[in-house]
């Protein structure tokens, strides 16, 4: 069978080459599932827009305050080599402070 009658064996049957459709663009069709479906979709409550609302627009602070916190723990306590639970302490960072910012 050559290439030619492979073509027209395949046009027959409803393939149709790429150059034949306009090149690589490909034409939508609508799935009628996908309408009726659509249309009996329920609403979520207002509350739960709302969270969702706030976790997607909150979701890169949350992470960067979580990635502040392990920074602290792991130059502190990690590469410090100081005890874990001064980590957290107001006094640790306020000496802190006063050692960066203190007139000489």
């Amino acid at each position: 069978m050559s290439m030619a009658d492979e073509r027209i064996d395949l046009e027959a049957r409803g393939f149709r080459s790429q150059a034949e459709e306009g090149g690589s663009r490909k034409k939508k069709r609508s799935s009628p599932a996908k309408a009726e479906g659509s249309s009996n979709k329920k609403r979520q409550p207002k509350g739960v827009q709302v969270l969702l609302w706030i976790l997607r627009k909150g979701i890169v602070p949350i992470i960067m305050v979580i990635m502040l916190v392990a920074g602290l723990y792991i130059g502190y306590a990690v590469l410090g080599k100081q005890p874990e639970g001064e980590v957290f302490s107001w006094a640790t960072w306020r000496h802190l402070y006063d050692l960066v910012f203190a007139e000489s």
